[in-house]
């Protein structure tokens, strides 16, 4: 793995923050489904992010390694968008991206990152920008992920702290072999087609 200097390190932290102001608390991704709908309950989170960083998490850490590598990214957004089968994630995707981006570029003054893209896509070009070493930046992205997936999870069950904390220490090794995924491929329609029944919920507490 390539070094990463202090500066480097200390804006990494900064982006991958789940308290950063994209509004990313806001979305569940289908997990306020599947919640209310009795199906995921606090026994079963850690299996159920566990598979989910194996499709959907290998999914957009591939795409966060294209983006590092400065390809055409818009181009690449146009390919997440046809392989983010339900309307509401993608929407999602492209709403913290463009927060995302918005909020960096007002950082640096100037016009960093385009602000039309999926949030992983957004999240890979700002680590190259700055000089992150890409392995970072997709180990990064991922845990930020999940860790905004387990607080979601503890607003929509009874999960507590300890048990929150537990869940993401034990998908460590996941987050890991997951971030070096190089093809992108991904089959959960699970949870695309709880995101789709999303907006039929009489009562919500996520946008998504």
């Amino acid at each position: 793995m390539v070094p990463m200097g202090e500066t480097a390190l200390l804006r990494l932290l900064q982006l991958a923050d789940s308290v950063l102001p994209i509004g990313a608390t806001a979305h569940s991704f289908g997990l306020e489904t599947l919640a209310d709908e009795g199906v995921l309950k606090p026994e079963d989170v850690e299996t159920f992010l566990s598979a989910y960083l194996e499709e959907a998490g290998a999914l957009e850490a591939v795409f966060v390694r294209l983006s590092w590598k400065c390809g055409d990214l818009g181009a690449l957004s146009e390919e997440l968008n046809a392989r983010k089968l339900a309307r509401e994630s993608r929407e999602a995707s492209l709403k913290l991206g463009r927060r995302f981006a918005e909020l960096v570029n007002g950082m640096v003054d100037h016009g960093l990152i385009e602000t039309d893209l999926h949030y992983c896509i957004a999240f890979g070009a700002a680590g190259a920008a700055f000089g992150i070493p890409v392995d970072a930046v997709a180990l990064a992205y991922l845990n930020q992920s999940i860790t905004g997936l387990i607080s979601a999870s503890q607003r929509l069950m009874p999960l507590g702290q300890g048990a929150a904390s537990r869940i993401l220490w034990n998908l460590k090794p996941a987050i890991l072999r997951v971030s070096i995924c190089e093809e992108a491929s991904c089959f959960n329609p699970y949870l695309e087609l709880a995101s789709m029944r999303h907006g039929s919920l009489e009562t919500r507490l996520f946008i998504s």
